[in-house]
């Protein structure tokens, strides 16, 4: 069955409070631009709703996919001399930091 959405319309006032959720300035010309152009996607995204596919298998599926297994081993990346390159200062293969708390 094709789900219908009611006619959305897009005011002023609509993209005025989305903007200020949103935290955007906008100018009263940007505010006709983007009603004129919000509504135009919203018509877009109504058309495609309109479309019947109930009979139309999907394209893909990721859950039919299968992924190959690998052995779960724990390692530590044979990196541990490129890490500590980046440290000012190491001991014992762990990182020397400054005192925090007294």
């Amino acid at each position: 069955m094709v789900s219908k959405i009611n006619n959305m319309t897009i005011t002023k006032d609509t993209i005025l409070k989305i903007s200020n959720l949103a935290k955007i300035s906008i100018t009263d010309q940007e505010v006709e631009k983007l009603e004129s152009e919000i509504s135009t996607i919203i018509s877009w995204v109504d058309a495609l709703n309109e479309v019947d596919t109930e009979n139309v298998t999907p394209m893909s599926n990721s859950l039919t996919n299968t992924l190959r297994m690998r052995e779960d081993l724990v390692t530590d990346g044979n990196k541990v001399s490129d890490i500590l390159s980046n440290s000012p200062a190491d001991d014992e293969n762990f990182f020397v930091v400054p005192k925090v708390i007294e």
